[in-house]
């Protein structure tokens, strides 16, 4: 057999994706917020697509059909040139689409009393959400609004504290309107008070606070240590804990500063809101919010520095046997700090809050579930009357044609596409409202067991149009609002040959676990033993897993003494 290079020709038959089914699917994946944005954006990029008067949704669920079957007619064309047969269908679907349009609309809204202009851009300002707050610069706005005074207050308190028992502190400051030569002598180079080599600071000789350069209560002293708030602040993570120590934090300083002034901007910072901010773990956040509190904890506060492991996995009597008090004093403390809070950055900054906004509306008329995809949000498209008669106009121009064909193809291939999109959506949620109507009427309790592969074979599509259907969209029922994929889940083989949906049994162990007694919790074999009864057997490892994903702590944990 000779091996080699070599050339042939065969018949093969592949099944490709058109231009539309890419668009028609992109677009089904899409959640109304999504889509929302598609829409505008599309309105900026094609020229040929317009807001219809009517500010809804437009369309039918036969628009997309006669999209589908030029648009195959048209990519069977050979060499490309332009023929007065594509311009003769696409004249012909466009009119297609305006009677779809008139015809299947749904009626307007109720219009505002306001007939003036709208200032879009004005109305897309109000109506977005303001950037929330950083923690650092709540705690620079405060740092600002500190007076000078303030910070001296904070460095008498500190020198208070640093000056050794029995010494002298040091003099006071010299007075402002006093002559040049009453001050000591001050160093240049940093403008902190550090005595030149070879002379002293004003106050007794030896005193520690004297020769710290901490205590010159210069303007130029101030000013450093409101810069030096500012370097702390922002070493300072989401949570509120101070990221680093102090020396490395002078480490990576450009232009280092006195330990012990780095340290009078720490006091400063712990003294700011939140209450805990800037502790160096959450041993120290809490220490300084009981600190805060006029009272004293005593007993809080050794828990806090000795017991707080112990302390989260709920080990009460451990605690009270190695301190010597008893479980009621104990269960005081334990209350006291638990109105703490450990996280004090929490609430500043982070990400703008995901709203989420139904796709499908779920309403009760007369013992009756309606389902209606929503489409209020959506402006009402239609092909601009002004292209279309360019476009008859441009057969001796086949640039201009070629240019504005592709136009009003995509215009026409997006409306296409939200039309099938809206009908799709709608016989998806309505089998799901048709299977899971004793879970509209009783809760969670009664949802059933449903696999997407079902839902596709009743309605008639691929499993694959059921998942991109259903994927980041929600449902609005009489219960609440859902995920649509949160009605396809699995769930636990019952005595009987029935199976219970995984959702189901999570609510029932919940409801175990609510009302077990809290002198002695349920463990995760006491709750399989209950499912047991009422005829679902599912194994320990997945009563754990379950209890674990919802977040519900273990038997030990819930245990009240």
């Amino acid at each position: 057999m000779e091996l080699g290079l070599s050339q042939h020709q065969a018949i093969k038959q592949i099944q490709t994706l058109s231009p539309q089914m890419y668009l028609s699917m992109e677009i089904l994946c899409l959640n109304s917020t999504d889509l929302q944005e598609r829409v505008e954006q599309e309105l900026e990029d094609n020229a040929t697509l317009e807001r219809s008067e009517d500010n809804s949704l437009t369309g039918s669920e036969e628009a997309a059909a006669p999209q589908a079957e030029s648009g195959s007619a048209e990519e069977a064309e050979a060499g490309g040139e332009p023929s007065e047969e594509p311009l003769g269908s696409l004249e012909d679907r466009l009119d297609r689409l305006d009677r779809y349009s008139q015809d299947d609309a749904p009626p307007s809204r109720m219009s505002s009393s306001y007939s003036g202009e709208r200032d879009e851009k004005q109305e897309a300002m109000s109506n977005t959400a303001e950037r929330p707050i950083s923690l650092q610069d709540h705690l620079e706005d405060q740092v600002h609004l500190l007076s000078d005074e303030e910070i001296l207050s904070v460095m008498r308190r500190f020198e208070s504290r640093v000056v050794p028992a029995g010494e002298s502190p040091p003099e006071a400051p010299p007075d402002p309107v006093a002559p040049p030569a009453a001050a000591a002598p001050v160093s240049e180079a940093n403008g902190l008070g550090e005595a030149r080599p070879g002379e002293d600071l004003p106050g007794e000789a030896g005193s520690q606070a004297a020769a710290s350069p901490a205590f010159d209560f210069s303007d130029e002293t101030v000013v450093r240590i409101r810069e030096l708030c500012s370097e702390l602040i922002y070493n300072i993570d989401d949570r509120g804990y101070l990221m680093y120590s102090l020396e490395e934090i002078l480490d990576s300083m450009e232009s280092p500063a006195p330990l012990i002034l780095l340290e009078i901007a720490l006091e400063i910072v712990q003294d700011l809101e939140p209450t805990g901010v800037g502790g160096r773990g959450i041993e120290e956040c809490l220490l300084l919010q009981l600190k805060k509190d006029r009272q004293d904890y005593p007993l809080e506060e050794r828990i806090i520095r000795e017991f707080l492991s112990e302390l989260g996995h709920n080990r009460l009597p451990k605690i009270a046997k190695a301190l010597g008090v008893g479980i009621e004093d104990l269960k005081d403390a334990v209350a006291n700090i638990a109105c703490l809070e450990p996280l004090p950055g929490k609430n500043y900054g982070g990400d703008l809050p995901l709203y989420v906004k139904p796709d499908v509306l779920v309403d009760e008329i007369e013992g009756k579930y309606v389902v209606r995809v929503d489409s209020d949000f959506m402006p009402r498209l239609r092909i601009s009357a002004h292209y279309r008669e360019l476009f008859r106009q441009s057969r001796k121009d086949p640039e201009v044609k070629k240019y504005l064909k592709k136009k009003l193809d995509n215009a026409e291939w997006l409306i296409a596409a939200i039309v099938q999109r809206q009908s799709t959506l709608q016989k998806i949620a309505q089998e799901i409202v048709n299977i899971q109507s004793d879970f509209l009427d009783h809760g969670i309790s009664k949802l059933k067991p449903l696999k997407m592969a079902d839902v596709a074979e009743i309605i008639g599509v691929h499993v694959s149009t059921i998942s991109r259907g259903i994927s980041g969209k929600y449902i609005q029922t009489p219960q609440g609002i859902f995920g649509l994929r949160s009605f396809f889940s699995g769930g636990a083989t019952k005595s009987g040959g029935d199976v219970e949906a995984r959702g189901s049994v999570i609510q029932r162990i919940k409801n175990f676990i609510a009302e077990e007694d809290k002198d002695r919790p349920l463990s995760d074999i006491a709750i399989v033993r209950k499912l047991e009864e009422v005829g679902i057997s599912i194994s320990r490892r997945t009563v754990t897993k379950y209890r674990e994903a919802e977040g519900i702590p273990s038997s030990r944990e819930r245990r009240e003494y």
